[in-house]
């Protein structure tokens, strides 16, 4: 533990911070699949076919949503299997498992303050006043005061939305591992221990991944795999452990699981950036035996994808065409047009059975030729308006981690070093994050245009959200090379009071001002350019910096607001857009929500 406080703390932290703010209920249409087949997966039913607790009409027939994709759930299973614990453990507690939540809520900041006073007594104290025992008197207090606001939540009713619960909160504990990871990969790349602390801040926060964290999508899973995928090959990296580099490639199974297109892309680039590796470190000049161990590493994959497989098999009827192959539509209809393949019954034109891809191997191949075809004649438009001005006027990638600018920026550093005959240090890591980046594209080339244009990628261009991660870490990295001057200390206290204050103090701001006739897309556009203005001004005072003297104190006070922002986006569309979610319940904690209901109002949630 004494080793491990840090991200003990970490983990335990980001849960409390993701059940605050959040509510356990769907933001997107998408996610009534999820919850269908955790239910039909927890009542012991078939998967594969919607049988109608979410997005059904009243009297049983399928809404528009599941009429057009013929009442199927074509969705993996892995975030349905990784909910089932939390749905068994609120169904022990009936009408009342929202007491669960409210004591776990009210003992995490308990147990971080034991822990600290425990472990590093030197930080339990503030000028003399042991500031630990002020958290737990605090805890107690907003205990006493949930229970005093208390009221039950419906689960036994048949309607209740407890599947969508349990996926909430199953999410909420994988953004806490995926920020545990994510400092883990930090301390190896920084082996500081404050500056990591600061990495992670600056990766989550210049992301979607507080947003989503509290809904029902496997966006969160999906980057929760990649980050285990990035930390135990960047281990593998660092310190040359084969066992490292089989779990790496392990979690690309389940990457591909939780996304095939992701965990094809990212296995492919993966296997050859480690082959090229393995080469460039000797492996020609190994006895056989050894080479023949080290080249193995990537059948770990395998092993991973085990579940993938059966879940194909069971939906497709093939373990190599994936489960969401059942909705392209030239497998629905027969060559007459007139007849469903695999059809059986159907209820008001909704086919009740599953199409079942044929041909193995050439099905498989047929799938892969079929979406990793881009659309080249509009490619250079779609990138620059995904990453800068996105044509359905949602945030950018940029807007949302500017992070991603200072990671392009670092590249003809790291170039010009490698001119220079200096050779930069982690330079074999920065390049394995620049592939990976380079494949979360890769998996999306087809839908680029899709990406760009469609206004039911909401908030972000959510399915580049993996994107962030490996981008996040080099703009950290590029941090540490163009204002590494700074105390790391330092930096990140600074860096958590900043988004302390600036947070909130954004949040109410808009309140007030209420920018661009205070609609949802004038609230985009509000922190767009604010992120834009702090970002040029950030180049800026870097490019000017040896010229003109400026000092790098400079730099650090801009780059701290430039974090700062794009978490404050994450807490608007977490907190004031909770009312816009459905299928589900209020915020899990009542102190949190009487103060919602009483202070805030949310309004125009139809042009959202």
């Amino acid at each position: 533990m004494n080793r491990n406080l840090i991200p003990v703390l970490i983990f335990l932290f980001a849960l409390f911070f993701t059940m605050t703010f959040s509510n356990p209920a769907l933001f997107l249409n998408d996610e009534w699949i999820t919850v269908n087949q955790l239910h039909q997966l927890g009542e012991g039913h078939q998967i594969i076919v919607n049988e109608g607790k979410y997005g059904t009409f009243l009297n049983g027939t399928p809404g528009p949503y599941f009429q057009a994709r013929h009442n199927l759930l074509g969705y993996t299973m892995m975030l349905p299997v990784l909910s089932l614990p939390a749905l068994w453990l609120f169904g022990l507690f009936g009408d009342q498992f929202r007491l669960v939540i409210i004591f776990l809520w009210s003992i995490l900041p308990v147990a971080m303050a034991v822990l600290v006073d425990a472990y590093r007594p030197e930080y339990a104290r503030w000028r003399g006043v042991r500031w630990t025992w002020l958290i737990i008197g605090a805890a107690f207090l907003g205990l006493l005061a949930n229970l005093a606001l208390y009221y039950p939540w419906p689960l036994t009713a048949p309607d209740a939305p407890v599947e969508t619960a349990a996926v909430i909160f199953t999410n909420h504990l994988l953004f806490a591992a995926l920020a545990v990871m994510i400092h883990l990969t930090c301390r190896i790349l920084f082996e500081d221990t404050w500056f990591s602390i600061f990495g992670t801040i600056a990766c989550i926060s210049c992301s979607s991944y507080v947003f989503w964290a509290s809904n029902a999508k496997d966006h969160i899973l999906l980057i929760a795999m990649t980050a285990a995928v990035i930390l135990f090959l960047v281990r593998h990296i660092r310190y040359g452990g084969l066992r490292d580099a089989a779990l790496g490639f392990a979690f690309i199974g389940l990457l591909a699981w939780a996304r095939p297109e992701v965990g094809f892309t990212v296995f492919v680039v993966a296997a050859l950036y480690y082959i090229g590796l393995q080469i460039s470190r000797g492996l020609l000049e190994q006895p056989l035996i050894e080479a023949i161990r080290v080249l193995c590493a990537p059948l770990a994959t395998l092993a991973g994808a085990l579940p993938l497989l059966v879940n194909n098999a069971l939906v497709t009827g093939n373990p190599l065409v994936p489960a969401f192959y059942v909705y392209e539509k030239r497998l629905l209809a027969g060559a007459s047009g007139e007849e469903i393949i695999g059809a059986g019954e159907a209820v008001n034109g909704v086919v009740q059975s599953v199409p079942a891809p044929s041909g193995g191997l050439s099905g498989f191949l047929s799938v892969l030729a079929n979406h990793f075809s881009p659309s080249f004649s509009t490619l250079p438009g779609d990138i620059f308006g995904i990453l800068f001005a996105p044509a359905s006027g949602n945030m950018s990638l940029v807007a949302v981690s500017p992070l991603i600018v200072l990671a392009l920026v670092l590249l003809p550093v790291l170039y010009l070093d490698c001119r220079r005959g200096e050779r930069p240090p982690h330079l074999a890591v920065a390049a394995f994050l620049v592939a990976i980046a380079c494949a979360v594209w890769v998996a999306y080339a087809r839908s680029l245009p899709g990406l760009n244009a469609s206004h039911g990628i909401v908030p972000d261009i959510r399915y580049l959200a993996p994107f962030y991660l490996p981008a996040g870490l080099l703009g950290v990295y590029a941090i540490s090379r163009l204002n590494g001057t700074i105390d790391p200390k330092r930096r990140t206290l600074w860096q958590i009071a900043v988004v302390a204050v600036s947070a909130p103090a954004l949040l109410v701001a808009m309140m007030l001002i209420q920018p661009y006739d205070g609609l949802y897309a004038g609230y985009t556009m509000f922190f767009t350019q604010i992120t834009f203005v702090l970002l040029a001004v950030t180049l800026i005072l870097i490019v000017a910096r040896k010229r003109f003297g400026i000092p790098d104190t400079w730099i650090a006070a801009v780059l701290l607001l430039l974090v700062a922002v794009p978490f404050a986006w994450q807490l608007m569309m977490v907190f004031f857009y909770s009312v816009a979610k459905f299928n589900g319940y209020p915020l899990w904690i009542p102190l949190v929500e009487t103060l919602y209901q009483n202070c805030i109002g949310v309004s125009g949630l139809e042009n959202l």
